[in-house]
């Protein structure tokens, strides 16, 4: 069971001002599948001289009769300056299959090395890390698992502050009233997966936003 099948099916009036953002934010969630705890995804984002850095771990274990049926992992870093990227070196344990993204800044581009994807991109491009519902805006998105340029739709979910993901990426996306990041929904192998909050501090929306 991959990511493709288990996690792609896992506004600027919300963000705070971001002179009153600490330099430095956390959020932790516990990952579900049909209500079960089976890993956790964390973001710790601090804002520098230079912008705005975020790391993110991502660690799930899905496990049947104790035997563990599926396993994910991934490690990424994400530099950002002025609301555009700057890079990422991002890498994959995908049940086995290792994956990468290696990008960098090139001008008004961006070059991205991929495991499924190797070639320009928009500098105006966003990432699948959903941290700020400001990317709803902006398309398009970089696979932070591959490189890929994912061909997507967004729109309101129905629910206050909720974004629905369409096409190649399945997901929903809920934020608060101040644009930070608390759930998601998505298809997890065919089980409902959702997200639960778990420890936060400060606002990653904001120092994204103010960086």
């Amino acid at each position: 069971m991959k990511r493709r099948t288990f996690l792609a099916g896992c506004s600027a009036t919300w963000l705070s001002s971001p002179a009153l953002a600490a330099d430095s934010a956390v959020r932790s969630f516990d990952v579900l599948r049909d209500g079960d705890p089976i890993g956790s995804h964390t973001l710790s984002a601090v804002r520098t001289s230079n912008g705005f850095e975020i790391e993110i771990e991502i660690k799930i274990a899905v496990k049947v009769l104790g035997i563990t049926a599926y396993r994910y992992e991934l490690a990424n870093r994400e530099v950002w300056q002025g609301g555009r990227l700057v890079s990422i070196n991002s890498v994959v344990n995908d049940d086995g299959t290792d994956d990468f993204v290696k990008i960098k800044q090139a001008g008004d581009k961006l070059d991205i090395q991929g495991s499924r994807f190797t070639g320009p991109a928009s500098g105006d491009s966003v990432t699948t890390s959903y941290y700020t519902p400001q990317f709803a805006q902006r398309k398009p998105w970089i696979s932070t698992q591959s490189g890929a340029l994912m061909d997507i739709q967004i729109k309101p979910e129905g629910r206050e502050n909720w974004w629905h993901v369409t096409g190649e990426l399945e997901i929903r996306l809920g934020y608060d009233n101040r644009g930070e990041w608390t759930n998601c929904e998505f298809d997890a192998g065919g089980e409902p997966g959702t997200y639960t909050l778990t420890a936060q501090k400060g606002e990653i929306a904001a120092l994204w936003a103010g960086a």
